[in-house]
């Protein structure tokens, strides 16, 4: 137990230790009501290669989960996977640990996205919960990306305190929007579950 602890904080190792050490300071903070759980949500800009963006949002569950949550999960596998090199005939901490360490850490993140899917439903509630019945169809949004020529971007809608990021397109390809502005919801796709809006007439 002590080699482990040893190896833990030996050269590159020291990273995911420390990823660790967050995560956990994290969640003390959340508990004991420092923090709130949303105080590292991220409002992602794709306004550059969108499409490719959310896909990988997509493939990783990060368009349905937390931000945090899903670090944390992320950050405790790379953690354990990391703290097993020091069975190999190597440096603990060294330079070939290091280089290692980038694969581990693709591995990690695809066993976080195994292990996050089955609570996108969860979360999924939750945003049913702040939009009942489906409702954001006829609402009001305020863009947090500039959306234009057939890009995707993301909205939030404010509702009773609580916050609902949307998928949106412009329903017309002409139209351009820019963000922090306030669109009008159209209609939705369900299969591809995003929400296309139409400028608000001045």
């Amino acid at each position: 137990m002590s080699e482990l602890i040893n190896n833990s904080v030996k050269g590159v190792n020291i990273i995911p230790t420390v990823l660790l050490g967050l995560v956990l300071l994290y969640w003390i903070t959340v508990i004991i009501g420092v923090f709130d759980f949303d105080l590292f949500e991220f409002d992602f800009d794709v306004d550059v290669d969108a499409d490719v963006f959310q896909g990988i949002l997509v493939f990783l569950n990060l368009r349905d989960i937390p931000f945090m949550v899903f670090f944390s999960i992320l950050s405790f596998i790379f953690w354990i996977l990391s703290m097993m090199l020091y069975r190999l005939p190597i440096t603990p901490g060294g330079f070939i640990n290091g280089l290692i360490l980038i694969p581990i850490l693709i591995i990690s993140l695809l066993i976080t996205k195994v292990i996050t899917k089955p609570l996108k439903k969860l979360f999924k509630k939750d945003y049913e919960d702040i939009a009942p019945n489906g409702g954001v169809v006829g609402q009001l949004v305020t863009l947090i990306t500039n959306i234009g020529d057939g890009r995707l971007g993301q909205g939030e809608i404010k509702r009773d305190g609580a916050s609902l990021l949307i998928n949106v397109k412009a329903e017309k390809d002409e139209d351009i929007f820019i963000k922090n502005e306030i669109a009008y919801v159209y209609r939705k796709d369900d299969d591809k579950n995003i929400y296309y809006i139409i400028k608000i007439e001045e």
